[in-house]
């Protein structure tokens, strides 16, 4: 999850070489309702994104949810 579009490209890209394969979410909403739908593996999350704490509730949310 991040706000930056070219970060998220990158991101996209480096982790899919590694054989991966990955979603991306722009914002904490979005992420939220991947989350209910799928149980990633791996989640790399930008900690300051639309407020300076979604990522934080993010992290808190996941945490909640996936073990």
């Amino acid at each position: 999850m991040d706000d930056d579009q070219d970060y998220l490209s990158q991101m996209k890209s480096r982790v899919e070489s590694f054989g991966f394969q990955t979603m991306l979410a722009e914002s904490q909403k979005e992420a939220e309702e991947m989350i209910e739908k799928t149980k990633p593996d791996l989640a790399i999350l930008d900690l300051m994104m639309e407020n300076e704490d979604s990522g934080f509730i993010l992290c808190y949310k996941m945490k909640e949810k996936i073990p």
